[in-house]
């Protein structure tokens, strides 16, 4: 359990351990919340609260997946958050600069892969999609990411520690790896496409050398799956011992990203079954054309 020190919730919770207070710590997957009489309830997102409509939004994902039992499409593979490469980084030395570097992103990454593997239906996918403007990208990527809701609940009595319990979304926290599984893959996809010409993919943008073949294919591939595509051009790479910096050259704002340090597989596992469903069952179509559709 890691609390920045600087944090409030550190503050507090080191007051309460001095005064002999008792008080119970739950970790929410990367948040904190501080119980206590003396404090009342402290939130480390209490910053990024969000609206009731996005909250009521992202309750009701969670009870299609658990009232239509679509956890019972993802029970062969189970994934878990060290078997997923969100992150690729290809290592150059220190100093290297990348001069012409073109960015390809995935946009609702995590959004449109639910909807390609039947997580959601098309109510919900229309609902919650960018275009049609209600609920925020922090609203959708929480309503999929509260399927594998992880709660570590530590009780204290002032510096005793007298009782850890952990609550898992056993039901449901394989279809939120299964959604990163296969946007894990396309990713790798896309590395392999890219070649000598890869820089680093993260999550659902990629960042390779500027080669038009290079960026078209790659477009072309994530298209193929059914994604919209944003391209960003005048872009540059600079490395060090433990960061890539990535540079917009119209503006010269820096964006960091640390490079792992753990070995990469020296082999890829794509889960082929839901590349199959991704492909047979995606239903993407821009939900303002689905009624022309139907008509």
């Amino acid at each position: 359990m890691k609390i920045q020190s600087s944090s409030t919730i550190h503050k507090k919770a080191v007051h309460l351990h001095h005064m002999g207070k008792d008080f119970t710590l739950t970790k929410i997957n990367n948040s904190f919340v501080l119980k206590s009489d003396y404090y009342g309830d402290i939130s480390s997102q209490s910053n990024r609260k969000l609206p009731p409509v996005e909250l009521g939004f992202i309750r009701r994902v969670k009870n299609h997946v658990v009232s239509n039992m679509i956890y019972e499409q993802f029970i062969y593979n189970f994934y878990y958050p060290q078997d997923i490469d969100y992150v690729s980084v290809l290592k150059r030395d220190p100093e290297i600069v990348l001069d012409e570097v073109v960015e390809i992103d995935i946009d609702e990454a995590y959004w449109k892969t639910a909807y390609q593997l039947g997580v959601i239906d098309d109510k919900i996918y229309e609902e919650g999609s960018k275009e049609n403007g209600k609920i925020s990208k922090l609203g959708r990527l929480i309503s999929l990411g509260a399927l594998a809701k992880k709660e570590i609940i530590y009780k204290f009595k002032g510096s005793r520690l007298y009782h850890k319990e952990v609550k898992r979304s056993t039901l449901t926290e394989n279809v939120w790896y299964s959604i990163c599984k296969r946007l894990a893959d396309v990713m790798n996809e896309a590395k392999e496409l890219a070649g000598s010409d890869f820089i680093m993919y993260w999550v659902d943008g990629i960042y390779v050398n500027k080669n038009e073949a290079t960026v078209q294919i790659i477009t072309d591939t994530f298209k193929k799956y059914g994604y919209d595509v944003k391209l960003k051009f005048n872009l540059s790479a600079k490395y060090t011992d433990e960061r890539i910096f990535i540079t917009d050259l119209n503006d010269n704002k820096e964006r960091p990203f640390f490079i792992p340090k753990k070995d990469y597989r020296k082999s890829y596992f794509t889960d082929q079954e839901l590349k199959e469903v991704a492909l047979k069952y995606s239903r993407y179509v821009p939900f303002n054309k689905l009624n022309e559709e139907e008509e």
